[in-house]
């Protein structure tokens, strides 16, 4: 099959939609045209049929493009240190495998987030699992669930060498160049594969002309795949290394120096019979990170330079037994899942000072799960349970200052003669009904309750620092050994419409977390003490909390003719606190809409889009969180298909160069700058660029 039916195609699928690029059935030896992608809706478990066109933008990650799909939001810290959010949960809460498993970042402030990983624009699979994530998507998905993966290139049988691939280059006027490769060639059963990316940018502009700092990057990327299928089986290994250079995250108090990161897969598949499939995955990372707070910003005095060197090493396996009969599906599974961190803290003008942040932390997850579905004339429905057990544990630490401060020797030897080693057994189960109400017309109802086990960093972080994983809020946080795991209880309906050229899905939802881990005012005296000595803000410190979360949903396409379509959705979430205080969630993304038109005909293929943000008042006064005012974004994207294998976009990102700011963007905290320190990141003003894309 020619690759280009398999670009960046998204799927939203168990209570959402699964969106793939269209195939043909024609073998690629004997095809003579490479089709235009149609990106189009396929019925999957539970939802109705819709269609998103990803157009290329001028981020490095795919976050533009993710956001596009109703309810999904990335907050942004940095230019390559994107953290996802789905229906107003964040961070860990939210599942991201990349090419089929997990990847524990280095960074406690997820500046190598798991969008980080992903290399190239080419040929990605994003699946977004919509509303209550199945229990087989994973554990602690109490947030949702998402699936990144490089196209599964089919096996050429035959002894002659087929070779396909592609390439792209890019550049915005607004100081953003990419480039990306992909090179795949099979015969006799077995394939061999390469692909990578090289992205960097500088500091760009807002709608007013201003500079932003921290917002340059610089990064590379390189992937090598191979797999062989002999009979009944199928074997895939790859192994990939992510090199990020000085990349700045305006939004943290130290900018990355450099991350280095090296993760595998190895995949087994065997086809038992016409009925049973087993699915078995090895798969492992490591990161190393160094931040500093001096060498790409203003720095501060010397006495206040801090570099953190950090690392982190993860191991897993999983493997399920999947079970296809008729309409009926039935999987069982198992997944083990280890991780290490470490994290030591110095300052290179003073070799006496040193903090041992994280010390030998562990986090192990051991994990089961059964879910059956089965699809009958009159309904459809899916029940699931998992369960889960996580151990966590952490080695002694020790700084300097407990020499010199009775205070921090209250923090070292409480946290040293405690009990450190942890353990959370987790339940999840989900169930899903799906009823037709007429031929066109159907309805979704689901529910379920979701566990998670605290983070290392809110169990373990023993000083009172800014280490948040990503929060951003300037904040200075400190652990809790005493920390209970979260249990969401969910709920989700939904309708779906779909009739000739309309197709509507709406869904409104619900959450009750009870024992969410949040920080509140800390009541450790020493480390109160510390902020009473430095003039700052006394520290947050995680603690168990109530909340509630609730939002609804839309997402609609028109085609109006054979060359017109139009396409709109909106979102919105609403995020508070219940106890022990009531007050608005931190970080919570406003009403959104989005609205584009289309036109494609022969080789021509325009969009003009418009992107509607209200104002966020609703926001969380203890983390200083300030409202942001609404705006809206025009963007026009323009194909032209000079063969099928070359085509050229021109791209307009923020056509009438609009200043604003989006609330999920954080506040800037480097010094010296056009942009005031705890202002809003402001996003890039009017961005024109020019994309390139050949495949063969």
């Amino acid at each position: 099959m020619k690759l280009s039916h398999y670009f960046l195609p998204v799927a939203l699928t168990a209570a959402g939609v699964q969106l793939a690029a269209a195939q043909t059935n024609q073998d690629a030896q004997n095809e003579q045209n490479v089709e235009r992608i149609n990106i189009i809706g396929k019925l999957d478990s539970f939802a109705s049929q819709s269609e998103l066109a990803l157009n290329q933008a001028s981020s490095p990650d795919l976050r533009s493009q993710l956001q596009l799909l109703p309810g999904l939001n990335v907050n942004g810290n940095g230019a390559v240190s994107g953290v996802v959010q789905y229906r107003g949960l964040f961070g860990d809460r939210v599942r991201v495998n990349i090419d089929g498993a997990e990847v524990a970042g280095a960074g406690p402030n997820a500046m190598d987030s798991p969008l980080s990983h992903v290399i190239g624009s080419l040929y990605q699979n994003v699946t977004l699992h919509q509303g209550i994530a199945p229990v087989s998507a994973g554990a602690e998905t109490l947030g949702g669930a998402i699936e990144i993966d490089e196209y599964d290139f089919d096996i050429n049988q035959s002894s002659n060498w087929l070779h396909q691939g592609g390439a792209t280059a890019s550049y915005f006027a607004n100081d953003n160049r990419a480039l990306s490769a992909l090179l795949f060639s099979s015969a006799n059963n077995m394939y061999f594969g390469i692909s990578s990316d090289v992205q960097e940018g500088d500091n760009y502009e807002d709608g007013a002309g201003r500079e932003v700092p921290s917002t340059f990057y610089e990064r590379s990327a390189l992937k090598l795949k191979a797999g062989m299928q002999s009979g009944k089986h199928r074997l895939d290994v790859s192994i990939a290394k992510r090199n990020t250079n000085e990349s700045g995250t305006p939004t943290l108090a130290m900018d990355i120096i450099f991350v280095d990161a090296l993760w595998y897969r190895l995949n087994h598949r065997f086809d038992a019979s016409s009925t049973w499939q087993i699915q078995t995955q090895l798969f492992g990372n490591q990161n190393q990170h160094d931040m500093n707070n001096f060498d790409l910003r203003t720095p501060p005095m010397p006495a206040m330079h801090r570099l953190n060197s950090v690392e982190s090493e993860a191991s897993g396996f999983n493997s399920k037994a999947i079970y296809t009969q008729q309409n009926t599906v039935f999987e069982v599974g198992a997944e083990l899942y280890q991780r290490e961190h470490q994290s030591f803290i110095s300052n290179p003008n003073n070799a006496m000072f040193f903090i041992d942040n994280f010390n030998d932390v562990e986090r192990d997850r051991i994990s089961f799960f059964s879910e059956y579905t089965q699809n009958l004339q009159y309904l459809k429905w899916q029940l699931g349970a998992r369960v889960s057990e996580v151990s966590t544990d952490a080695g002694r630490v020790s700084t300097n200052m407990a020499m010199m401060n009775p205070n921090v020797a209250v923090l070292q030897n409480d946290f040293n003669s405690a009990q450190r080693d942890k353990d959370f057994s987790l339940f999840d189960v989900v169930a899903k009904l799906n009823v037709p109400l007429s031929e066109t017309l159907s309805a979704t109802f689901s529910a379920g309750i979701k566990e998670r086990a605290p983070s290392y960093n809110e169990l373990y972080t023993w000083f009172p620092l800014g280490v948040s994983a990503g929060l951003a809020d300037g904040r200075n946080y400190i652990g809790n050994l005493d920390l209970e795991k979260e249990t969401a209880n969910q709920a989700d309906i939904g309708l779906q419409y779909n009739q000739d050229n309309t197709r509507v899905t709406a869904s409104i939802f619900y959450s009750k977390v009870d024992d969410y881990i949040l920080g509140t005012p800390s009541s450790n005296q020493a480390a109160n003490n510390i902020a009473f000595m430095n003039g700052i803000a006394i520290p947050l410190q995680w603690n168990n909390t109530d909340a509630k979360l609730s939002g609804v949903e839309l997402y609609a396409l028109q085609r109006l003719n054979d060359a017109w379509q139009l396409r709109a959705s909106f979102e919105y979430v609403r995020g508070k606190q219940t106890s022990p205080i009531e007050q608005d969630l931190y970080r919570i993304a406003p009403f959104s809409a989005f609205v584009e038109i289309e036109y494609a005909k022969d080789a021509w293929q325009w969009r003009l889009s418009s992107r509607l943000v209200a104002a966020q008042n609703k926001v969380a006064e203890q983390q200083n969180e300030s409202p942001t005012s609404g705006y809206a974004l025009v963007n026009s994207d323009l194909v032209y298909s000079f063969s099928p294998q070359f085509e050229l976009s021109l791209i307009i990102e923020n056509l009438f160069d609009k200043a604003y700011a989006d609330h999920l963007s954080g506040i800037n905290r480097v010094n010296d700058s056009e942009v005031a320190r705890g202002e809003k990141v402001p996003g890039a003003g009017r961005n024109i660029g020019l994309y390139m894309q050949y495949q063969f």
